[in-house]
C-alpha cells in the first residue's frame, strides 16, 4: 500500500500545478526527518569531527617540530604497510584461487 501510494505521488509530482504543492507536501512532510539528521550531525558528529581535526593538526604541529623523529619512524611506517601488503596478496591470491575452482 505504501509502495503504491509512493509511486502514484511521484507520478503526480510532475504535474504542472499540482506536481508543485505535493512536493511542497513532501517536503514538510520530511522536514522532522530533516531536522532530527541537523540535530545529530550538531550533536554528535560535528564534534567528533572538531576533535579529529584538532588531533590530525596537533599531531602535524609535532612532526613539523621534530623532523629527526618523523626520519627515525619512516622505516617503520614502510615495513609496517609492506607487511599489510603482504597480507592483502595473499588474501587477494586466495580469493583468486577459490575463483578458478
Amino acid at each position: 500500500m505504501k509502495a503504491l501510494l509512493k509511486k502514484i505521488v511521484r507520478r503526480m509530482a510532475g504535474w504542472p500545478v499540482v506536481g508543485r504543492v505535493i512536493r511542497i507536501g513532501v517536503a514538510v512532510i520530511r522536514l522532522p526527518e530533516t531536522n532530527e539528521r541537523q540535530r545529530v550531525f550538531a550533536d554528535e558528529q560535528l564534534p567528533a569531527l572538531l576533535q579529529t581535526l584538532s588531533e590530525l593538526n596537533h599531531r602535524q604541529l609535532a612532526a613539523d617540530r621534530d623532523p629527526d623523529n618523523l626520519v627515525a619512524s619512516m622505516p617503520v611506517t614502510l615495513r609496517k604497510i609492506n607487511r599489510e601488503l603482504a597480507e592483502l596478496r595473499l588474501q587477494l591470491d586466495h580469493i583468486e584461487a577459490k575463483r578458478q575452482r
